[in-house]
């Protein structure tokens, strides 16, 4: 597996929200807004005693600046252990001097530096389509080593079928080299990883902080078209 190069992602350090908020004006929304709909869809997870019972060690793989680990904290205080890595060693700086109660660590972008079964859960947030293609599974076997035998995985993407989505990424600087995974790839790609249990759901059909339009987008959830989706897979068999 071919080492990122990491200077691709540190030269966006004091940038990074500018450039993305910027690819989103048309949307009526920041990035924190979705950064928040993500949170609360990570909380929705680690609340459900399908998976979860008690403490979660959970990790960010590719947390970049951290962003959504203040509402993940807020909401999972009590319960969650949080750690992140990153390929951009001094974005990890940014984030270790903003989010005190994190455990980051920077890495090679090829081995997670973590002992085999160590987190109930791993996730990584809009990252995959910045890893090249022929090292997808091997991204997505690295994130399986390193959890519990029971551990959750969740993968969170851009939507290729979605028209928006694939105008916010042609107009994004820092998706430049992307190459948006289909939902059905996604889960072709698990299965290669041997992870089971796969299970797709489509997300943010609007860009509307209102009550009413974030149910609507959970009752669509099963419809492909959402702006992004989650994949979430285990690495054994219930």
């Amino acid at each position: 597996m071919t080492k990122p190069t990491e200077a691709e992602f540190d030269q966006y350090r004091d940038t990074y929200s500018e450039e993305i908020n910027h690819s989103l004006a048309f949307s009526g929304q920041s990035h924190d807004f979705f950064t928040q709909v993500k949170a609360d869809y990570l909380t929705q997870l680690f609340a459900d005693k399908k998976w979860f019972n008690g403490d979660i060690k959970a990790l960010d793989v590719g947390c970049g600046h951290g962003l959504i680990h203040p509402y993940l904290l807020s909401e999972n205080a009590n319960q969650l252990q949080l750690s992140g890595v990153d390929v951009a060693a001094s974005v990890i700086d940014v984030a270790r001097e903003n989010n005190k109660e994190v455990n980051y660590l920077s890495y090679d972008g090829v081995s997670l530096p973590y002992k085999d079964n160590t987190f109930d859960c791993a996730f990584a947030i809009c990252v995959m389509h910045h890893v090249p293609p022929r090292q997808w599974v091997d991204f997505l076997q690295e994130m399986k080593r390193v959890l519990k035998k029971d551990g959750l995985l969740v993968i969170f993407e851009h939507n290729p079928l979605n028209p928006v989505t694939q105008k916010i990424v042609k107009n994004c600087p820092l998706d430049k080299d992307a190459v948006l995974i289909p939902s059905k790839t996604m889960k072709g790609l698990m299965r290669q990883a041997g992870l089971q249990n796969i299970k797709t759901q489509f997300i943010l059909f609007t860009p509307f902080a209102r009550a009413l339009f974030r149910k609507l987008d959970k009752k669509l959830r099963w419809l492909p078209l959402g702006a992004q989706y989650y994949t979430l897979a285990t690495n054994s068999k219930e």
